[in-house]
């Protein structure tokens, strides 16, 4: 099931990457008015308009700019009011503003899907105000002309009609539409009903009137009105609150910082709520109930996480509190609203989920946001990695202080790897002007590759003077926009030196370096000569300039010697100090190089640096040398000792990559695998030796033992592993364990339970299939959970496939993320085509009793049959062409008309 789950996402990537279609922008002029509805294009006029040697089309290339600053809103002040039955908000928005330079007598706001009730100018007394109305922009024409000195007012009441909007969304944000009521009416007993905003990119202009653009900044207050049961949260602090005499309750948030559009929200649901402190500031965790014994143990290194990175970055939390809100059927994985950042589900775990997944990266990441995004802000989408790269970087941060320097660089190394995945079809640099919807900026580009870029100039500049980049950096443009030129500037201003070169290489142009090394050594001149060559596409990513640290080690010392590498081919020279032949050569020995770096290593050289070398990827790098040659004599020795590494992974990829072609080698690992499989502190260690004793020793009936003892894990993959091995030794043994286990089952462990079940046709299954979906929390585990039921209802009788379609099509239907409404499709799909096999078997017999001369009253049965599966085939043809005309989402949409039902 995972590999061909493995092949979906890969033909899914494929086809997305089919699906970017680039485009360009014709030159055009612009009518200027003051009149608000006189904004229309203009055909290009040319006095070369009749000269046949001018090209057919005329074209400039796309330059998505920042937007121009014509108004700047100081002040926005909500009320709002919730409509659970239609799911929709009533709403009325005060907004002060002034001009940004030149006189306006107009003002446009971004207003989506709102039914507009009255537009008036506050003052003495209101004064209504003319305006024009597409469904998307809001264009008011004012009383009279205004100067960049006088504020002015304006008030709107309006409906917004998030159901209604139409904007187009995107793989990092699965839906556009601003405001998501979730379960509203309470049809469904398994969610809570809960009202949450996810305004990134631009979307929380579709539940309230602004100018939805990254460069604007503003402070505001929030007043919602909710039932009373229902708990409250936006950005800032609620400074009052009042109950209303029909059962609701009305709520303010104030908040008097300014932060850009995107990052105001609001939160709304039976929520419990944890409080933790840091510094006297307010730091709490909205969790679900059945959650809150957890809430410390998910959000508990928060507090910790504050002082951390206000120590690092001599920048202190500047905001008022800091909330974390846990909301249902997210469009994202978490968001940074300024003060209350939102969670999707994912998130709630139990301690026993958490030993073997913690989403701490992903909090310190939403985290650091709140100095990198929210105090100083990207001014365009084009300049997102000022946003994203930074967040990014925190997971190492974190990763480096709290769990040392291996989790960190095992983090890059991961980073690194998407990175290069994506690379392979998307050939960008990180700022870049040229997307074609903003939301392609949310790619491993601007997350992973920026991510490791930063570090890698870290590693270039020094801590020193790194960290007092990002302190000039962020006092100097605290509560501002701002482009990448302004974090060079900052740097340059602590350093000293130009960097335009490492900012052009890495920032503004794509690609990496790919280096080829080799190296000897000369006893006559006691000198390693050191070969490096740039083997990249120099015409796709050009020739770079790269600083490299070069270790050279030999009897128990080190020498470290800083080079350069900037032509396609150069020779360096390194003197030692004595004639003495060196143990290994180590290139960008910080391993901070966003890049591939290509070194043949023997295996005596592999050994030694895999139980000798002091980071991570070094040691990765031999094991994985040590694992291409363990047919070699003396392998199998190295190998059991990458297995003792002090570091989880190395051990992870030791054990996984042991080959069994060779039983007297295979016999040598059997002791450390099963002491790793019984008492490795990492979780995944343990499951992966139950896995490799069970592949390598297949009939050793011992390891039954072992493995109903691991079923007392409290670690879920551990119980997994355990189980898949259990049932490959003793199959109807190991089913009658894992009945008494379905009520408590969860993760990995559950999935193995599906699979066991599909593949042993364990019958009477669906509907405990059916409950336990609702414990499957992560969105690539329910993806692959709905397609394991579904090869469970095709491997079973007509009737449970009947049972189960309604079930599927509420997946299909309802589903927040379009990926898991696809794998409702694709079951209910699959169901169709079983149903068209059956039809297709049975019309077969028909005619081949047909042939024999039998009697038509004996094939009746037959006919009567063929048709009951037309029939159901045809009923599931509507059922699909229902779903795909409800279907809003335009990515699913797209590769539903490239694959077809």
């Amino acid at each position: 099931m995972k590999n061909s789950g493995t092949r979906f996402f890969a033909s899914l990537a494929m086809i997305c990457c089919i699906m970017v279609q680039q485009t360009s922008c014709s030159i055009f002029r612009k009518n200027r008015s003051e009149d608000p509805a006189a904004y229309e294009d203009t055909e290009f006029i040319s006095e070369y308009a009749n000269d046949d040697t001018l090209p057919e089309v005329i074209e400039m290339p796309v330059y998505q700019a920042t937007a121009t600053r014509i108004n700047d809103i100081l002040h926005t002040e909500l009320d709002v009011r919730f409509d659970f039955d239609s799911s929709r908000l009533f709403g009325k928005a005060r907004i002060e503003i002034k001009p940004w330079f030149y006189p306006v007598d107009s003002l446009i706001l971004d207003a989506k899907s709102f039914d507009i009730k009255s537009v008036q100018l506050l003052g003495k007394t209101p004064v209504p105000l003319k305006y024009y109305y597409d469904n998307t922009t809001l264009r008011i024409a004012l009383d009279r002309s205004y100067t960049r000195n006088e504020i002015y007012s304006v008030q709107i009441e309006y409906i917004a009609n998030p159901e209604k909007v139409s904007q187009q969304a995107s793989d990092a944000i699965t839906s556009a539409k601003g405001l998501y009521f979730i379960n509203p009416r309470g049809d469904d007993p398994t969610k809570p009903t809960q009202v949450w905003t996810q305004g990134e990119t631009e979307s929380n202009s579709c539940w309230f009137p602004t100018i939805d653009k990254p460069n604007e900044k503003m402070t505001h207050q929030i007043t919602m009105t909710v039932p009373e049961r229902y708990k409250t949260l936006s950005n800032g602090l609620m400074i009052a609150t009042k109950k209303n005499t029909d059962g609701t309750r009305s709520d303010t948030w104030k908040m008097d910082m300014p932060h850009a559009p995107y990052l105001v929200m609001m939160a709304v649901g039976e929520y419990s709520v944890v409080k933790d402190t840091w510094r006297n500031i307010a730091v709490d965790y909205y969790v679900e109930k059945e959650f809150e014994p957890y809430a410390r143990k998910i959000f508990g290194n928060t507090p910790e996480m504050l002082e951390f990175f206000s120590k690092k970055l001599g920048v202190d939390y500047p905001w008022q509190k800091y909330a974390q809100v846990v909301v249902r059927d997210y469009v994202s994985g978490a968001m940074e609203n300024t003060t209350a950042t939102v969670f999707g589900e994912f998130v709630q775990q139990t301690p026993a989920e958490m030993l073997d997944q913690n989403y701490e990266s992903v909090i310190a990441h939403e985290l650091f946001h709140h100095w990198f995004g929210d105090l100083v802000t990207c001014e365009s989408w084009a300049n997102l990695p000022l946003n994203e790269s930074f967040a990014t970087l925190a997971e190492y941060l974190w990763d480096e202080y709290k769990y040392g320097r291996d989790a960190a660089d095992f983090h890059n190394q991961q980073n690194i790897s998407h990175y290069f995945e994506e690379y392979f079809q998307k050939k960008v640099s990180l700022i870049r002007f040229d997307y074609e919807k903003r939301e392609d900026m949310f790619d491993r580009h601007s997350y992973q590759k920026g991510g490791a870029v930063l570090h890698m100039l870290r590693k270039y500049l020094g801590d020193d003077a790194f960290f007092e980049g990002l302190k000039t950096y962020l006092n100097d443009n605290r509560f501002q926009p701002v482009e990448i030129h302004q974090l060079r500037l900052a740097f340059e201003k602590v350093c000293g030196e130009d960097l335009n070169w490492f900012f052009n290489q890495w920032f503004l142009s794509p690609g990496h370096p790919y280096v080829d090394v080799e190296w000897s050594y000369s006893a006559e001149n006691k000198s390693v000569a050191l070969v490096l060559a740039q083997q990249q596409d120099l015409e796709t990513s050009g020739l770079f300039k790269l600083p490299l640290d070069i270790d050279v080690y030999f009897k128990d010392t080190k020498l470290r010697k800083r080079i350069v590498l900037d032509s396609v081919k150069q020779t360096f020279h390194i003197q030692l100090p004595e004639d003495v032949q060196p143990n290994v050569v180590i290139v960008d020995a910080e391993n901070s190089l966003v890049g591939k770096i290509y070194q043949t290593l023997s295996q005596e050289q592999a050994g030694w640096q895999l139980q000798n070398a002091p980071l991570y990827n070094d040691r990765f790098a031999a094991l994985e040398t040590l694992l291409e040659k363990q047919a070699e004599p003396g392998s199998a020795a190295l190998l059991n000792r990458a297995m003792h590494d002090k570091f989880w992974n190395i051990r992870l990829t030791a054990i996984n990559g042991l080959a069994g072609d060779d039983p007297e080698i295979t016999m040598q690992y059997m002791d450390v695998l099963l002491k790793l499989a019984a008492s490795d502190p990492k979780s995944v260690v343990r499951a992966a030796a139950i896995d490799k004793l069970t592949e390598l020793f297949p009939t050793d009936s011992t390891l039954f033992q072992l493995c109903e003892k691991s079923l007392s894990d409290s670690s879920a993959t551990v119980q997994s592993s355990a189980i898949s091995a259990m049932y490959a030794l003793n199959p109807e043994a190991t089913i009658a364990f894992i009945s008494k286990m379905e009520e408590t089952a969860s993760g990995n462990l559950l999935s193995s339970i599906v699979g066991i079940y599909t593949q042993a046709q364990v019958p009477g299954k669906m509907a405990f299939m059916k409950k336990a979906y609702s414990r499957v929390k992560g969105p690539n585990e329910k993806y692959f959970f709905i397609l394991s039921m579904g090869n469970y209802a095709m491997a079973h009788d007509e009737q449970i496939i009947r049972e189960s379609l309604p079930f599927f099509e509420q997946i299909a239907k309802t589903e927040s993320a379009w990926w898991l409404r696809l794998a409702g499709i694709q079951v209910i799909a699959e169901a169709k085509s079983w149903y068209d096999v059956k039809a297709d078997e049975a019309a077969a017999d028909i005619m081949a009793l047909k042939e024999k001369g039998t009697p038509i009253v004996e094939i009746h049965d037959k006919e009567v049959m063929k048709a009951s599966y037309t029939k159901q085939s045809e009923l599931i043809s509507e059922m699909l062409l229902s779903i795909r005309k409800a279907e809003k989402d335009p990515n699913l949409n797209k590769l539903l008309n490239l694959v077809g039902e």
